[in-house]
């Protein structure tokens, strides 16, 4: 892979067959609008049912989950604003090449193969399944999709069709996708923006359903809220406001396409994860002022005694989080279909030399095929069960699993750069004020989180309530069906066992298939030294 630096001595470009122009075309405003485009759209929107309803409807409850999560990963970020600056052997090598510097070979390689195999396979995956059912409420009267016993099935061919046009697209017009993630980020304060102003007023002229007012309620939906304050509900819906404010690091895929990265990668971050949070609370809080944990139901609400408006206005809701969901999973594809394509130009993945050949060079073409096969692996063990079922619970399930353990991974380098100040072999970055309590704050904020969901969540909680319903998890699919604690606690050690398991099978696979491999796997010494 070539490189080219600037009279700096800052990367500027890796990408095979990307020019010097291309390269440089991602400003500030554009990283931000990636950023954002990745992250406020599906969180904010299909995520707090489950909050509200692991708080019994508490608005302190609600309010301090979400809090809690903004504060911890707003540390997280701010403390990647220091870390991004170190230079990697590939510009676009993001959160891989960051480990491989600041704390050795070997984990960098097992991020390398985690990072596309099991976080961008999944959550690709994931986005597009809730892509697919922001299409579906464009065309439900209610706020819950039913088509019958095949609804999942539906739900899940979809969201296979949108993966591969994103991919697609990616290939021949990808500057154009850049743009796109721009205009969606503009569109999607629409939605934001209607249900915050909208439940406030309203919430404030009529309180019957106003949380803040009331201690225990029935909402317009049907949900029973108690009202009662819940310290383990709290922390149980960490998880999913998590992955809310997760892909903030894309930006690290492209770094390589954009202007002057070392100032406007973490500038980016902090802007993105600010804007980002100060608008979750908002629509939170607009939320909880009607009773309502779902953007459709607000506008129930607020229409409850005119059938023509409340029909109307869920159309064009729907229409505009559709346009919402529609960025995020151009963004997130964006910056998979990248990451894929480093995998394999680096030959890190089983088969990257067969991928490259059949690739002949064309661009992100590798990371297509490495898409392809990840995205069918991960659709058989999680979409069949899914369709037979006809639950969305386990995608929800995983969407939150995944991303409470790479938070727990940006909480270990976010320790590594601390230790990195007081090493004096220690790669050099661009030091900034803060960096030490942040780091702290958020790789202790993380740590905890994830310790809590593994020791006590899935391990102590299934003793206690083993047959009990879990309704922790699951979003739109209107069918009764819900795990109980036991089952989604399968789901959270099978996923556990695939995080452990994939990369010492990628390994394997490559030593098998590829006598003539030079590079060394993730459990030895490195062959060769990093030259950046």
């Amino acid at each position: 892979i070539k490189m080219t630096f600037s009279k700096s001595n800052k990367q500027v470009n890796t990408e095979p067959g990307v020019s010097r122009k291309t390269a440089a075309s991602i400003g500030l405003f554009g990283a931000v609008s990636i950023i954002i485009g990745s992250t406020v759209g599906v969180g904010i929107f299909f995520k707090n049912g489950n909050i509200f309803r692991n708080n019994n409807g508490n608005p302190w409850g609600v309010l301090f989950s979400w809090i809690i999560a903004f504060v911890v990963a707003l540390a997280i970020a701010y403390s990647f604003g220091e870390i991004v600056t170190c230079k990697t052997k590939s510009a676009n090598s993001g959160l891989a090449g960051w480990y491989e510097r600041l704390i050795g070979y070997r984990s960098g390689r097992l991020v390398k193969i985690l990072l596309p195999l099991l976080y961008y396979g999944i959550y690709v995956l994931v986005d597009a399944i809730f892509f697919s059912e922001a299409i579906f409420n464009c065309f439900s009267q209610g706020n819950k999709i039913n088509c019958g016993n095949n609804t999942m099935w539906y739900v899940i061919f979809v969201a296979l069709a949108g993966i591969f046009v994103f991919a697609t697209l990616n290939l021949f017009c990808s500057r154009a996708l850049q743009k796109t993630s721009n205009v969606t980020t503009i569109l999607k304060f629409i939605p934001l923006g209607l249900v915050i102003l909208t439940g406030i007023i309203f919430g404030c002229i009529n309180k019957d359903q106003n949380l803040f007012a009331n201690d225990s309620i029935t909402t317009i939906d049907g949900t029973e809220y108690s009202g009662q304050f819940s310290f383990t509900g709290m922390l149980d819906s960490l998880p999913a406001i998590f992955f809310a404010f997760d892909s903030f690091l894309i930006i690290g895929n492209i770094a390589g396409e954009m202007k002057n990265p070392n100032k406007n990668i973490p500038l980016s971050i902090v802007v993105s994860m600010v804007v980002a949070g100060i608008l979750y609370l908002l629509v939170t809080i607009g939320q909880i002022c009607v009773g309502c944990s779902s953007a459709y139901a607000v506008f129930d609400f607020v229409f409850a005694g005119n059938t023509i408006a409340k029909s109307a206005f869920h159309y064009i809701i729907s229409i505009f989080i559709f346009i919402s969901i529609f960025g995020v999973l151009n963004s997130m594809t964006m910056g998979a279909i990248r990451s894929f394509d480093s995998a394999v130009e680096e030959e890190i993945i089983v088969g990257s030399k067969w991928m490259k050949k059949v690739a002949n060079g064309k661009f992100l073409m590798k990371g297509f095929i490495l898409l392809s096969f990840v995205t069918a692996f991960y659709t058989i063990i999680f979409g069949i069960p899914s369709g037979v079922m006809n639950t969305d619970q386990i995608f929800d399930g995983v969407s939150n699993f995944i991303v409470l353990a790479f938070f727990g991974i940006y909480a270990v380098l976010s320790a590594a750069s601390i230790l990195n100040r007081y090493n004096g072999h220690a790669p050099e970055v661009i030091k900034q004020k803060g960096q030490i309590p942040a780091a702290v704050i958020g790789s202790f904020g993380c740590f905890f989180i994830f310790g809590y969901g593994l020791i006590w969540q899935f391990c102590g909680n299934i003793a206690i309530n083993a047959n009990k319903q879990f309704e922790a998890w699951g979003l739109f699919i209107d069918n009764k069906v819900t795990l109980t604690y036991a089952q989604a606690a399968i789901w959270f050690w099978t996923m556990c066992g695939i995080m452990i398991v994939l990369p010492f099978l990628n390994e394997l696979g490559i030593k098998a298939t590829d006598k003539n491999y030079d590079q060394a796997f993730f459990w030895q010494k490195q062959k060769k030294a990093i030259n950046a």
